[in-house]
């Protein structure tokens, strides 16, 4: 016999199988835990316990997913009964077994709750994780307590500090699932969970299993390297040490006392401003894909891209769109570079097998997907050609005339250019609304940050095209306009431009690297120089008219590219580079910087790490305010997304507009007005605070 109701919430509701209870959850998209789900859970298992025809009960999900976490709607209000650690603890508490049915992704307080249940069902290919460290947070309903006791503290370490998600099929002697369902069907699923459930009953076991009464096993576990290792990975982020100590703190305790220590790190860390910055970033990198002004076109479907141009960058970017399932052809100029070409793609899909990020089946179905030609002409029926040849506008010009000859009217064309004038480009052609900006950073691969690029008449649908094979690449794609640099390598331009201007004041290379990235950046910003080539910047720099008003603009990478340091490629460059490739300082390089000052009758003296930062940051917030007003970008996020995906701007601080935020609007005002007293209003121009409101 099988009846089903309504639950108060209809996001929960109940069935009755036989002698089972089955308590399903809806919420679309991704069952995120919302007051609505918490408290229909609470019900549904209240109401489940006390009828005594119920002999134990499964809760499983509709739609593509088991509880996939906290809901976002909620991110940033007050805390609504009944909370987490209530729900969890309900369920543990329920005097029947209860299963949980497991697939797709369960993370956060979803798996929790998992964690929290009596047995767990799973598909093989579902994935779980506590990824709350990458909001900088940890666990705080019992995550902690029970994932330690279940799996032990070495692995529960991992798993928390990682904040990654982890597929079941690679859990299977870890003792979280009780039955593993090989592939990917639900249904089976459903089928086994109710096996699994009827097979309890049939041999009466009924007594609740609760990883809450278990005890942890940390013999032999090494908490001392542990904790060093932690703190080393953690790189300056507060949560992942918080999760180590909280684990080693209450491996003895309670499940009731180690959830009270638990949470009240929990609740410290929610109110940091690690955490409200890792939000915001999480926060932005939504919003990118939905910009303010609405783009009134629908995207054209795009299967097969033409890619022209197979070196470094190129066949970067062919990878990402073969790993995205589109159809590649390459063009080079000869056999070749195609050769060449086709052998870095190649490469680039060996090292995902190695690195673990594909199955080798995948990589060769990818593979099987590309190929390519030195005869334009074969670009003829592509829906997309993207070029990626050498940054000359003269070149691009020549390459997109030639394509509106070969390709069929309604083909986007986009091009990778870093700095140049789309807008003159798109003028050289017959169907300039057909063209947009598709800059990819490198390695465009592994690199996340897309800049879409408008040109003045790049049409709407072009622009809707260029955003959704942005999504299918699973890039973080932000719309940006024209100007020099658009909006990173403009920003970049003058983080740039204070960097060398303090070395010619006297700031060592070492000091500003290691001031920048003890801050938290990624790379010291002359190491970065070092590793692209200080040559790259310096030419695309060239062609533009340098600024009257600033005598020292760049003048110390300038220095280095006429003494022919320029960089790792030459093994000399802001450092001096070993046959290994390790960097030691080049007190030549002091002597050349000092002598450029002198001409440029340029002051020398001390700095302090403070100051260094403090310079470099307020160039870009100041930048980025100029962005803004101009309209180069829509929104403030966006440019922490860029900085973020693109810069390796420390994501624990949210973005340089973040950080503006977070100082006000008056102390931003303050600094900014003595810096332009100090070096001029062309340098440091007024900017419209307000906009930080």
């Amino acid at each position: 016999m099988t009846t089903e109701s309504a639950i108060t919430h209809d996001v929960v509701s109940i069935k009755q199988q036989d002698n089972l209870g089955i308590i399903t959850i809806n919420y679309a998209p991704v069952n995120a835990l919302s007051q609505a789900v918490r408290q229909g859970l609470i019900n549904a298992i209240a109401r489940l316990e006390a009828d005594h025809a119920v002999k134990a009960i499964i809760i499983r999900c509709e739609g593509r997913t088991f509880i996939a976490g906290a809901d976002i709607k909620e991110f940033g209000q007050p805390p609504t009964q009944p909370y987490l650690p209530d729900v969890v603890n309900r369920i543990e508490a329920c005097n029947k077994p209860v299963i949980a049915s497991l697939f797709g992704t369960s993370l956060g307080g979803g798996f929790e709750v998992a964690l929290a249940c009596h047995y767990r069902v799973a598909l093989s290919k579902a994935k779980v994780g506590m990824p709350e460290v990458n909001l900088g947070l940890i666990p705080g309903a019992g995550g902690t307590q029970r994932l330690m006791r279940v799996v032990g503290p070495e692995q529960a370490l991992t798993m928390i500090t990682s904040g990654q998600h982890v597929s079941v099929s690679t859990l299977t002697r870890s003792g979280l699932f009780d039955v593993i369902v090989e592939g990917n069907d639900t249904q089976e699923l459903d089928a086994q969970s109710i096996i699994f459930a009827e097979q309890l009953i049939d041999n009466d076991n009924l007594e609740p299993r609760r990883i809450g009464e278990m005890l942890v096993n940390s013999d032999g576990f090494d908490w001392l390297a542990a904790k060093a290792n932690v703190i080393k990975r953690a790189r300056g982020k507060e949560a992942p040490v918080a999760a180590f100590e909280v684990l080693e703190q209450t491996q003895s305790m309670n499940i009731s006392d180690g959830m009270a220590v638990e949470r009240q790190r929990f609740l410290a860390l929610r109110g940091s401003p690690q955490s409200k910055a890792l939000i915001h970033a999480f926060g932005a990198e939504k919003q990118t894909s939905k910009p303010l002004k609405k783009i009134n076109a629908d995207a054209q479907k795009v299967s097969l891209v033409g890619i022209i141009g197979g070196g470094n960058m190129g066949s970067g970017i062919a990878t990402s769109f073969l790993a995205a399932n589109f159809t590649v052809q390459l063009i080079e100029q000869s056999s070749e570079a195609l050769e060449a070409g086709l052998g870095r793609i190649k490469a680039n899909f060996v090292s995902n097998v190695k690195r673990g990020r594909m199955g080798q089946q995948v990589a060769d179905t990818c593979l099987a997907n590309l190929s390519g030609s030195v005869d334009y002409q074969s670009l003829s029926e592509c829906d997309l050609v993207l070029e990626a040849v050498f940054e000359d506008i003269n070149v691009k010009k020549e390459l997109f005339k030639k394509l509106t000859s070969v390709c069929r009217p309604d083909t986007v064309f986009a091009t990778n250019t870093s700095y140049l004038d789309i807008n003159e480009i798109a003028a050289s052609i017959s169907r300039p609304e057909q063209l947009v900006g598709m800059h990819f950073f490198s390695p465009a691969n592994i690199m996340k940050l897309l800049e879409i690029v408008k040109a003045e008449h790049t049409s709407e649908q072009v622009i809707a095209t260029a955003m959704q094979v942005g999504k299918q690449l699973k890039k973080i794609s932000v719309l940006v306009g024209v100007c020099f640099g658009f909006a990173g390598n403009r920003m970049y331009t003058r983080y740039g431009r204070e960097v060398q201007q303090m070395l010619l004041e006297g700031a060592d290379v070492a000091q500003i690297d290691n001031a920048m990235t003890s801050w938290g950046m990624a790379m010291g910003p002359l190491a970065v120089q070092d590793l692209s080539g200080i040559d790259i910047g310096h030419n695309a720099r060239s062609a533009q008219p340098f600024p009257a008003h600033d005598k020292g603009y760049f003048r110390a990478a300038a220095t280095l590219v006429e003494a022919k340091r320029l960089g790792r490629k030459t093994q000399a460059g802001f450092y001096q580079y070993d046959e290994n490739g390790k960097k030691h300082a080049a007190p030549e390089v002091a002597e050349l910087l000092q002598q450029t000052a002198q001409k440029l009758a340029i002051n020398q003296r001390e700095f302090s790490d403070e100051e260094i930062v403090q310079r470099a940051l307020f160039a870009l917030i100041s930048e980025g305010l100029s962005l803004f007003k101009e309209g180069i970008v829509q929104q403030l996020s966006d440019i922490d997304a860029i900085w973020l995906h693109g810069y390796g701007f420390p994501r624990y601080k949210g973005g340089p507009m973040f950080q503006a935020k977070q100082l006000g609007k008056t102390a931003v005002a303050e600094q900014l007005a003595q810096l332009r007293a100090q070096f001029g209003q062309q340098i440091w121009p007024d900017v419209d605070l307000t906009l930080l409101d």
